[in-house]
């Protein structure tokens, strides 16, 4: 039950960014005694308003030495690993660093969890490791990375597998789809597109013909903590989406109706990605049947929650 957190110590890493930042907030508000494990240089912008609430380790995970210490000392029920280098760049020059910061990072975390008496590890892997399958995308279809990000987040998914099934290490691994809210970065679809209507500059796209699922960012949240929670999620991989398909067009115009702004939506101008995929979204069957989730926020009102949100802090330069 969400409620058992109470009191409860829960570690984040990856607590900096988008989706961590608002578990971490949202943790604290349940009541857990929370503890974030950050790169010693990342900004915490996004977390600043709950740094005195909650314990920061400054701590590099690729120091496994330095991270079995720190875990000793916190002794975690649960750990959420969000941290991930997240270059999605189809690059093969670029393998070696991605896996090396991602892979080796998740495995110190993991072996030092060992030692710490925790009933629950949430690993997040991504949507990115269907790549190019059938939609819409099971988690029981054999992944199909298209970058090194994806194929290291797939190489991940399965140690956690491997851990749990031969010893018992008491993983879930969740696949977050395409999420959106506030305090997500400007580089993204959605908030690049808000802040282009708010400072009245054009809009360069693609035809905008592909279908992606959009999931407010709460919504998420919930997924993530009720993976942490539910026994019966032990060694599954769970998709966190609403299976629902939204033209990337049709989105770009909602955006600019709510926002009421005079700026020209330039279809055409940008090519799709090479090997882009048309449908892209997500069963929900399974998050339903194991863990009574579903993603709720209509897009509308998740729009509109998130329009606000940059109206508010649009002018600071992230």
């Amino acid at each position: 039950m969400i409620k058992d957190l109470k009191g409860r110590r829960v570690l984040i890493t990856g607590a900096e960014g988008f989706i961590g930042s608002h578990l971490s907030r949202r943790l604290y508000r349940l009541g857990a005694r929370v503890h974030i494990i950050v790169h010693p240089a990342s900004s915490l912008w996004r977390i600043s308003d709950i740094l005195d609430k909650i314990k920061v380790w400054p701590v590099d995970l690729l120091d496994s030495a330095r991270l079995t210490k720190v875990l000793h000392k916190i002794k975690p029920l649960k750990i959420y690993h969000l941290a991930a280098n997240t270059d999605h760049r189809r690059i093969l020059s670029f393998f070696d660093k991605i896996f090396h910061d991602n892979i080796y990072a998740a495995l110190n975390l993991l072996q030092s969890s060992t030692w710490v008496d925790m009933d629950c590890f949430v690993n997040t892997g991504t949507c990115e490791e269907y790549g190019t399958g059938n939609v819409p995308f099971e988690e029981g279809q054999r992944e199909c990375p298209v970058s090194p990000y994806s194929a290291s987040k797939t190489c991940i998914t399965h140690t956690c597998m491997m851990l749990q099934r031969s010893f018992g290490l008491p993983v879930v691994t969740v696949r977050p789809f395409l999420t959106y809210g506030p305090a997500q970065g400007q580089d993204m679809f959605i908030p690049s597109l808000i802040l282009s209507c708010l400072r009245n500059k054009n809009f360069k796209m693609s035809p905008g013909r592909q279908t992606r699922e959009f999931n407010y960012v709460d919504d998420m949240v919930e997924g993530f903590i009720k993976a942490s929670v539910t026994p019966g999620a032990i060694g599954e991989v769970i998709n966190l989406g609403n299976g629902k398909e939204h033209r990337i067009i049709d989105v770009a115009r909602m955006v600019k109706k709510l926002t009421k702004a005079k700026i020209e939506l330039q279809t055409g101008i940008l090519p799709y990605r090479p090997g882009e995929k048309m449908h892209f979204y997500s069963s929900s069957s399974k998050a339903k049947r194991i863990l009574n989730w579903e993603s709720k926020t209509d897009l509308e009102e998740g729009l509109i929650r998130t329009i606000n949100w940059y109206k508010a802090h649009y002018d600071r330069k992230r």
